[in-house]
């Protein structure tokens, strides 16, 4: 795919993933809307890429209907790279259920709305992609 010249936003952009897909998209050419909950470190990475006009905008996902606000301060994008999320493995018994609402939020909600309303949009003009990063441990049963 050719990215050059694209608007891709990417979640989770400050976590360890999450830097290395900037530094892959930002190489090929992308413009970068970055996003996760801590402002100065996505400062800072998007001076650390190459190109220029890449963008930050802090959001916390786990807060209701902060996916939604994203995606309207973010803008016009052409690609969303779904990479947030919050551990969510242990013990049931041990998670409030602040934290199940929290990570189910980040983890499946907020991809989920976010798709949604990017997709008429992307339909109507004939283009868009959606890449949605997933933990191998959501495949796998373990105890705890």
């Amino acid at each position: 795919m050719d990215l050059d010249g694209k608007t891709v936003l990417l979640t989770g952009a400050t976590g360890g993933l999450g830097r290395a897909i900037a530094k892959a998209l930002a190489a090929r050419g992308a413009n970068l809307v970055l996003s996760s909950r801590k402002p100065e470190e996505l400062e800072q990475l998007a001076r650390s890429l190459p190109g220029a006009g890449h963008a930050t905008v802090a959001c916390d996902l786990a807060e209701e209907g902060a996916a939604l606000v994203l995606l309207e301060k973010a803008g016009e994008i052409d690609v969303l790279v779904a990479n947030a999320a919050l551990p969510a493995s242990g013990r049931l018994e041990s998670f409030s259920q602040d934290e199940i609402g929290r990570a189910l939020r980040v983890n499946l909600e907020s991809p989920v709305r976010m798709t949604r309303a990017l997709l008429p949009g992307w339909q109507q003009r004939g283009s868009g992609h959606f890449v949605f990063v997933s933990s191998m441990s959501g495949f796998v049963s373990l105890p705890r």
